[in-house]
């Protein structure tokens, strides 16, 4: 029987609820971090609260997208999750090549090396201190998702390296895997290469490509069988809410309502309201789906982006 892979070990898929695809509730230490200090969320206190105000205002589970060496925290990610009734899933893999030193060893070990490193994970439990080495010790929390990432407007040697990394992982034991692109490009390569992998379309999931608001793009990566995943949906930073909204709304009527999915990649302190910031997690099972209907989404669609597609898609 295919689970969900959660902190506190596998569940049903429909156990999973309403989920929001892609967050941040722990984040210390790394390039990020260290370029821009508003990256740091590392107050377990803090994103307590955050976590609670989201199951407050309706949400089940979410993904803490925080893969290998970027300031992932397993044992803080527990901490943040115990005693509240929510389902968290943590990931493996790796982001884009800007956010790993050159010292890193994933510019030093081999493809098949890292490839061993990941299984381990999916296979024995995420790494208590992020492979920052010496020792390598599993914890009991088994990752439900592999990330790999890219930059803009191309893919770095490395990148293509650990996105051949995750593909070769999902292929062997079903994992599925969500991608970052950087402002919405690369999506049809990333899609390329991780099929040449032996990935099958429906655990293939192109992040941020809403950052990117074309639709004919969007039609172009979703022919190819796999899913979206949309979170420009209160950062009007990038581009008006109402780019997201018609993208979900016309991609809907051509069917592609089955293959969204939505998170809200709330990854900087200012954005959470239990660090004085804003809308905070509870924004996305507040208020989002209200707006959704202001742009005349239906409730069936709704229920399916938030409910039924991640069920589908995180089950393996």
């Amino acid at each position: 029987m295919k689970t969900i892979k959660t902190l506190n070990g596998p569940i049903a898929p429909d156990q999973l609820g309403f989920c929001d695809i892609h967050e941040h509730l722990w984040k210390s230490g790394g390039m990020e971090v260290i370029e821009d200090g508003d990256f740091a969320i590392e107050d377990l206190e803090k994103s307590r609260a955050e976590l609670k105000s989201y199951v407050e205002a309706g949400g089940k589970s979410l993904i803490d997208m925080q893969p290998i060496g970027v300031g992932r925290g397993i044992r803080e990610l527990k901490e943040i999750a115990k005693g509240i009734d929510a389902h968290v899933i943590a990931a493996t893999g790796f982001h884009r090549a800007g956010l790993y030193d050159k010292a890193h060893f994933v510019y030093k070990y081999s493809l098949d090396q890292i490839v061993e490193l990941v299984l381990a994970e999916v296979e024995k439990g995420i790494e208590v201190n992020d492979f920052c080495g010496p020792f390598v010790e599993h914890s009991d929390v088994l990752p439900g998702v592999v990330k790999a990432g890219t930059s803009y407007y191309k893919i770095t040697p490395l990148e293509e390296k650990l996105l051949k990394v995750a593909g070769k992982v999902s292929a062997k034991t079903g994992i599925p895997v969500i991608t970052h692109t950087h402002r919405g490009t690369m999506g049809l390569e990333q899609v390329e290469i991780l099929k040449a992998q032996g990935v099958p379309a429906e655990k293939i999931c192109i992040g941020h490509l809403d950052r990117n608001a074309d639709l004919t793009y969007h039609r172009m990566v979703l022919r190819e069988g796999v899913y979206v995943q949309y979170d420009c949906v209160a950062r009007v930073k990038y581009h008006p809410v109402s780019d997201t909204m018609e993208l979900i709304k016309e991609l809907s009527k051509e069917g592609y309502a089955g293959r969204i999915l939505i998170g809200g990649d709330w990854g900087r302190a200012s954005y959470l309201k239990s660090y004085n910031g804003a809308p905070g997690l509870e924004f996305i099972p507040k208020q989002l789906p209200g707006l959704m209907r202001e742009y005349g989404i239906s409730d069936e669609v709704i229920e399916r982006i938030f409910i039924h597609n991640p069920q589908e898609f995180l089950a393996y």
